[in-house]
């Protein structure tokens, strides 16, 4: 009898303890997310090995310290195990979790691999319903190589600052393929990037509708081509006004100011202070066209100094 309570007084002590690759899978499955990097991964894990337990359930052999090496042990073994698999869309550095219910559309998973790149321009354009069109291509604006750095040095600070004596693996900038889930993808840089907003039941970002706007005067060309634009603010101007004037507001661009004032106060006759404002931008005697990609014509704007090329 009383061997048979050891028996089983053992076994519910066991029964409530796990591996720690097992509870990082049970991590990953749980958590839903369709593919990681190494510096996502952990973040994930680090709670997991330091506490020794997941979920209430104690952990049999944890780790005795965590840093970079122990990690990618540990990427070797779900990887053995069919947790984890290399993504051939990426370089080095991404994998996609095997049993995860949902596979990772084109821009969840450029937006998982680089955390500051977002949905934009003609693309941004159609989830918006601002276009009829339907590009082809995906686009996708992320910060100039200087500032990716600086964004991922202030992410990373924190957990550093609390780590010190961990080392940590850096958040690397991943190479992208052009072609990600079988859809052409166009990368944009910049050095004034937008401030994301999430999609919801996605894990994907996109720019702000009024930034949106902005960058439809900015660079026409990836936007479906300023006739396209000009037909865009026509119809869908008056609705978005609010944001669209906050945003070329914000936007530094002289140019930006003078396309969206003309558009909005004399073409479109859509008052606003703000905008009329933008007036003190024009410029006299300068090279100032609406649509920057065609000769200039002999139709001008005395009030905004613009070429009206369109």
């Amino acid at each position: 009898m009383l061997q048979m309570l050891y028996v089983l007084r053992t076994y519910n002590i066991w029964s409530c303890m796990t591996y720690f690759a097992q509870a990082v899978a049970r991590a990953l499955e749980e958590c839903g997310l369709p593919l990681v990097t190494e510096f996502a991964l952990y973040n994930l894990v680090t709670p997991i090995a330091v506490s020794g337990q997941y979920a209430d359930e104690k952990i049999t052999r944890p780790p005795s310290t965590w840093n970079a090496d122990q990690l990618r042990r540990l990427i070797r073994t779900l990887m053995k195990r069919r947790v984890l698999a290399p993504d051939d869309d990426f370089k080095a550095g991404v994998w996609h979790v095997v049993g995860a219910l949902k596979a990772a559309s084109a821009e969840e998973a450029i937006c998982l691999v680089d955390p500051f790149a977002y949905i934009s321009h003609l693309s941004a354009m159609q989830r918006f319903g601002l276009t009829d069109r339907a590009p082809e291509s995906l686009h996708i604006t992320t910060p100039s190589r200087a500032l990716w750095t600086r964004l991922r040095d202030e992410r990373m600070a924190p957990l550093i600052e609390e780590h010190p004596d961990w080392e940590v693996p850096a958040m690397t900038r991943i190479g992208v393929a052009p072609v990600v889930r079988r859809r052409p993808v166009i990368f944009h840089e910049t050095k004034h990037p937008a401030e994301p907003s999430a999609i919801a039941d996605s894990y994907a970002r996109i720019a702000p509708i009024g930034r949106v706007f902005c960058d439809m005067l900015d660079q026409p060309d990836l936007c479906g081509g300023m006739p396209h634009v000009l037909e865009c603010f026509e119809r869908h101007a008056e609705t978005w006004l609010t944001e669209i004037v906050a945003a070329v507001d914000e936007f530094d661009s002289a140019i930006v100011k003078v396309r969206a004032g003309y558009i909005l106060e004399e073409w479109l006759e859509l008052g606003s202070d703000t905008a009329a404002g933008w007036v003190r931008h024009a410029q006299r005697g300068g090279s100032r066209k609406l649509d920057p990609h065609q000769p200039y014509g002999t139709v001008f704007s005395e009030k905004w100094m613009l070429a009206l090329n369109v």
